[in-house]
């Protein structure tokens, strides 16, 4: 996580992504450990976005309501697009924090270092002054200068300790320093044990120098002790591997000798294996021939039979035609009731006749009457 975050700043993450989302820089370990798992995804679908966009392609950013499972796909298959392998499910992003997220926004951010075309220099070391080391009968000479840095580098930091140890008035330490000095100009101290408590304490104040891995003297001594520690180690080891290729090649000719004798055995049924494939394929080729032949007359015969089967329902509606007697008796009633009508209308046939002739005979008699009259106007 520390390595992206290094990235991110050598793309200017700290001015460019936090002025452009208006926020701050994040954690050093923000996408390693779980807090808010909403907000951590929120902002590693934008921090993706961005990283690609650093990368000279177009992607818009991703927002809240977006559906999130689209918005890994398309992170994912850029990344892919890369050359990544993904081994693992898209789900695991989700989370918005894990090795899974910090592992996709790295390779997104080596991307973007090379498409910006960024270069890493080689590490410069700095010159340190060379330690001169001055050896006596006894042993290493022990640095008290260095063992009070160390002391108060260890202990300065206690601020409970100073207050409570030494939070002292000076003025009134003073005096007591001078009437020390005035005691200790003669030691009364006894020289046997003096001597016993030192060298009681001799051997704490022998400090183990820590070899330096720059110095090529201890990189000799290391590089002499290994060769020898080979050597002696090689010779028995030497044997050892001579038996194991020994057996090995044993073994190699045992399976090369057991090879030729079942490829001996084999090759009669091999032959007649590959004969079998061959008339398998020819079989299955005329199968496929013939199954195109059958499906077209299954077709056919399907066809005929639902020809059938309408002959067959027109047949069956004729005869229950012909047998049904109800036709016959509408027929009769049809009848009567025609034979009905026809004497009806001979009725009125007889009822207008009759009424024609009584008014032709009535005309006749009125035109009798009119003759008759003026033949007797005419007489007079």
């Amino acid at each position: 996580m520390e390595d992206l975050i290094d990235k991110m700043k050598l793309l200017k993450y700290e001015t460019e992504f936090a002025n452009e989302f208006n926020m701050k820089p994040f954690p050093r370990h923000y996408f390693a450990i779980p807090t808010n798992p909403g907000e951590q995804f929120h902002m590693f679908v934008v921090t993706a976005a961005w990283l690609i966009r650093k990368g000279k392609k177009k992607f818009d950013t991703p927002q809240e309501s977006d559906d999130p499972n689209a918005t890994i796909s398309n992170i994912l298959d850029y990344v892919r697009r890369l050359g990544v392998a993904i081994e693992f499910p898209p789900n695991r992003l989700k989370q918005g924090y894990g090795e899974h997220v910090v592992f996709v926004l790295d390779r997104l951010a080596d991307n973007a270092l090379k498409i910006n075309n960024f270069l890493w220099d080689q590490p410069q070391e700095q010159d340190e002054e060379e330690v001169v080391e001055e050896e006596n009968g006894s042993g290493d000479e022990l640095d008290l200068e260095q063992v009070e840095e160390e002391m108060a580098a260890q202990y300065g930091s206690d601020d409970e300790y100073d207050k409570d140890f030494f939070n002292l008035n000076v003025q009134t330490i003073t005096p007591h320093v001078s009437q020390m000095r005035a005691d200790v100009l003669e030691s009364d101290a006894d020289a046997e044990a003096w001597k016993i408590e030192v060298e009681r304490v001799i051997p704490r104040l022998k400090l183990a120098m820590k070899p330096d891995p720059r110095d090529w003297r201890s990189r000799l001594q290391l590089l002499s002790k290994y060769s020898a520690s080979v050597s002696n180690t090689i010779s028995s080891s030497r044997t050892m591997l001579q038996k194991i290729s020994t057996d090995i090649e044993k073994n190699m000719e045992r399976v090369e000798t057991r090879e030729k004798y079942l490829n001996s055995q084999l090759s009669g049924l091999l032959t007649q294996y590959s004969k079998t494939q061959e008339q398998l394929k020819q079989v299955e080729e005329k199968y496929s021939k013939f199954s195109v032949g059958i499906e077209e007359r299954n077709h056919k015969l399907n066809q005929l039979n639902d020809e059938i089967q309408c002959i067959k329902n027109e047949l069956d509606e004729r005869s229950l035609n012909m047998t049904d007697g109800t036709p016959l008796v509408n027929l009769k009633k049809v009848l009567i009731r025609i034979k009905g009508e026809l004497t009806l209308m001979d009725v009125r046939i007889g009822v207008a006749s009759h009424i024609l002739l009584q008014a032709r005979m009535k005309q006749s008699t009125a035109l009798q009457h009119l003759l008759l009259a003026n033949s007797t106007a005419i007489a007079r």
